[in-house]
């Protein structure tokens, strides 16, 4: 439901600009999503590094502590 809320709101101001800008408004529509969805990708990325980290940094800590 919300995304007909939003929907709603860009036609809105859509609406008034000239036709020679419409097309550049979906340009950076699209950038914009591309850009979302890259940045998507990045961060499942990242968070696997980060949890791959984590497991070998929990694997170093528990071998540190076994040698005490």
């Amino acid at each position: 439901m919300k995304t007909l809320v939003y929907q709603k709101k860009i036609l809105e101001e859509v609406k008034d600009l000239p036709e020679e800008q419409i097309s550049n408004f979906l340009k950076i529509i699209r950038i914009f999503k591309n850009s979302i969805i890259k940045q998507r990708k990045v961060d499942v990325g990242l968070n696997k590094e980060f949890r791959e980290w984590d497991k070998l940094s929990d694997e170093a800590f528990v071998n540190f502590e076994r040698k005490l």
